[in-house]
């Protein structure tokens, strides 16, 4: 698979070549990143700033162990927005584009663990 958003190189470089701390920290960044991820969707559902913000900022570092650099940026575009308190209407279509791109990342990094080994 040609990845567009995750690093494999880097992901690998970065736990030190051992494959096995990237398929635990794959494991744990497939279920917490999900999780956070649909906690910040419910906090875009109620319109609360101060969540936004929060769980933007608490994701946002994940972003750069696994080489995704556009979208730490993208969390942190929301972040800032967020803080600003922008219109809402700006902070959707941040998110909307966000959300796209995670999800792939997702996609990825499943693929990229299967071919772990």
């Amino acid at each position: 698979m040609n990845y567009k958003i995750i690093n494999p190189e880097f992901i690998l470089s970065n736990m030190m070549n051992n494959v096995d701390v990237v398929k635990q920290m794959i494991g744990m960044f497939l279920g917490q990143g999900k999780e956070d991820f649909q906690e910040l969707k419910q906090a875009i559902g109620k319109e609360d700033y101060i969540e936004i913000k929060s769980k933007a900022h608490h994701i946002k570092p994940t972003m750069e162990y696994i080489g995704a650099s556009n979208i730490r940026l993208q969390f942190q575009e929301l972040e800032s927005q967020a803080e600003a308190k922008a219109a809402f209407s700006d902070i959707q279509q941040i998110f909307t584009k966000l959300e796209q791109d995670f999800t792939l990342a997702m996609e990825e990094l499943e693929d990229y663990a299967s071919t772990l080994s």
